[in-house]
């Protein structure tokens, strides 16, 4: 199981000693620990009523949703770090900044499987895309202050994606995607498969199935498809949907651990986000991700300090990608210099943590801008902790289709906390310093692809140096704000929307995510 606050940029890793013992039973004492001082500390504030001071408040039921499980395998174990390690100085690499080392990191991630990839300090010149299509391997830097990979050629050279925006204009598809270090494989159709035989609601943790397919312990993954009417977009927006004319034959998916059998019925590890109904046509299949347990820490990603070109006109300069058939993968103590794009994670149960985001001050454009999106997330149940933001890019954080994901305990020059369409839901920004505030809830994405969020979007002791404005664009009052300085009077919010004017900072938990995991565990 992993803390969000047992990793710190530049620290040894913790996790070599902990798998020489029983790493589960170590991970719990110290969680245990952690929580008795969290608890005291949290005493002193003012706690919620959608949660309590200890979750006393709160139900699988309730409209603040769970946010618990998010990250690296759901928060309940340390990252499963190879013994092995090789060193990509033994493939030719040279670190020198000017020999090109490309072929050196490819042949060492060729041999890598089931190993830690060493990289030394030093600076690598890097001129084509690095894949890491296999499980179990870890490309480990010297810290982020001392082993840079220097990219020199973009994603729009190297592999061409001319694309269009929902408005006709001309870009590349790299604008909204893809990484010069891809993680992910090519997925395979389910081994195992079955209809889901009786309607649930949000909230239960059973599911009645056509025939006994799955025994305790299995990892599942339901999926539900909407209807001809839209009938589950609009369940998602809870009616309030906007033009969702560009949504169709929309998916949503929910992944679980399979805790009891009892006939045909299965018991699951977690509640459901959503209803499950006949006519959205759920089966539950055998979870089976093309890739697991890769890691990429300690490095830095520097790329050319040109002039930022401006909103749909980035050439690929982007530095990671983990894709949808990936899960149980990280990035830790990054360091990331005048990228178009951050990291876009489209995966599953993945861990952030200890990204920085900056620009040389030639990057930044006529609008203050050096990028186009910060951190991207699109997949589930993935967690971002300890970010910082030192420049302004248009959308900083993202979520966009995104669904039970958490950005937790990071800083910004000016946040953005952009809900892209394509219904996010059910995501948590929670115990961040957000600065100025100018731009808190900016939003965008297609006009016809949905309301800016779906239900179950929660802020929770966001801090800025000024009130927010602009919770109304979001376009949905099915979600949750505790703890934000909001600059609209309460009176004057939708009805359905929860507000509690906690003064930021004072509101407790501070950290709601590492509450809930809390609880959980």
């Amino acid at each position: 199981m992993q803390s969000i606050t047992s990793y710190r940029p530049g620290q040894p890793d913790p996790t070599a000693a902990r798998r020489r013992v029983n790493p589960l039973s170590l991970f719990l004492a110290v969680m245990m620990l952690a929580a008795s001082s969290a608890f005291a500390a949290d005493a002193d504030g003012r706690a919620s009523e959608l949660w309590g001071a200890n979750g006393e408040k709160w139900s699988p039921t309730s409209r603040l949703p769970d946010f618990s499980f998010a990250g690296y395998r759901r928060g309940e174990e340390p990252f499963r770090i190879p013994k092995d390690s090789i060193s990509v100085m033994s493939f030719g690499a040279r670190g020198d900044g000017q020999t090109d080392d490309t072929a050196a990191f490819k042949q060492a991630i060729e041999a890598g499987a089931g190993k830690v990839i060493t990289i030394p300090p030093g600076r690598f010149v890097l001129s084509d895309v690095l894949e890491i299509r296999r499980s179990n391997l870890v490309l480990r830097g010297a810290g982020s202050a001392r082993a840079v990979l220097l990219f020199t050629k973009a994603l729009e050279e190297l592999r061409p994606r001319p694309a269009k925006t929902d408005g006709n204009q001309p870009t590349s598809a790299w604008s909204w995607g893809g990484g010069l270090i891809t993680i992910g494989g090519k997925e395979a159709a389910p081994e195992r498969t079955v209809r889901v035989r009786v309607p649930a609601l949000r909230g239960a943790n059973r599911l009645a199935l056509e025939e006994p397919l799955f025994k305790a312990g299995d990892e599942v993954v339901l999926t539900i498809q909407d209807d001809q009417e839209k009938t589950l977009v609009s369940h998602l927006y809870r009616g309030q949907t906007g033009d969702v004319s560009g949504l169709n034959h929309w998916k949503c998916r929910q992944v679980f651990r399979v805790v009891a059998v009892t006939g045909s019925t299965v018991t699951l590890d977690r509640p459901l986000r959503f209803d499950v109904r006949r006519e959205w046509q759920p089966r539950l299949a055998a979870f089976q991700p093309a890739v697991t347990d890769v890691g990429v820490e300690g490095v830095a990603f520097e790329f050319p300090a040109r002039p930022y070109g401006g909103h749909f006109r980035e050439v690929g300069f982007n530095p990671l990608a983990i894709e949808a058939s990936a899960a149980h993968c990280w990035l830790r103590d990054l360091r990331i210099w005048n990228a178009d794009s951050g990291p876009y994670v489209r995966g599953t149960f993945c861990t952030l943590d200890g990204i920085r985001l900056g620009a040389d001050p030639q990057r930044k454009s006529a609008q203050g801008h050096t990028g186009h999106h910060g951190i991207t997330f699109y997949g589930h149940d993935s967690l971002c902790a300890n970010f910082t933001i030192e420049t302004q890019f248009i959308h900083d954080l993202t979520v966009q289709s995104a669904m039970g994901c958490v950005y937790c305990c990071g800083q910004a020059v000016n946040l953005c906390m952009d809900h892209h369409r394509w219904a996010p839901y059910e995501n948590l920004f929670t115990d961040i310093d957000a600065g100025e505030g100018t731009r808190l809830f900016s939003s965008s994405g297609g006009g016809n692809r949905g309301a800016h969020t779906a239900a179950g979007a929660t802020f929770w002791n966001i801090r800025t140096r000024q009130p927010a404005s602009g919770v109304r664009s979001l376009g949905v009052d099915a979600i949750n704000i505790v703890g934000v300085n909001l600059r609209e009077p309460k009176e004057s919010l939708p009805r359905g929307l929860w507000f509690e004017a906690i003064p930021p900072g004072q509101v407790r938990p501070a950290n709601l995510h590492a509450a809930m995991l809390r609880r959980r565990l």
